[in-house]
């Protein structure tokens, strides 16, 4: 586990703070499962790609794949 990338969470009102965070780390590429990591990428000018969020997450509504014509990993759910 020493070697594991941190999990960034936490939007301030009227901010999305993974923007700050990708521009800092000067990431090319950003996956995530909430529309929030796909408009952060889009933000940064980066290439967002969605992982699809477990059907039995308690974290709901589940966001549209695709909705902000991302690409989208199938079968990722599982």
């Amino acid at each position: 586990a020493a070697n594991m990338n941190p999990v960034i969470f936490g939007d301030k009102p009227e901010q999305n703070t993974k923007v700050q965070w990708l521009q800092e780390k000067n990431m090319r590429i950003f996956y995530g499962d909430s529309d929030n990591d796909i408009t952060a990428a889009r933000d940064c000018g980066i290439r967002g790609i969605r992982i699809l969020r477990a059907a039995n997450s308690t974290y709901k509504p589940l966001p549209q794949a695709g909705a902000f014509g991302e690409e989208v990993i199938v079968n990722s759910e599982y």
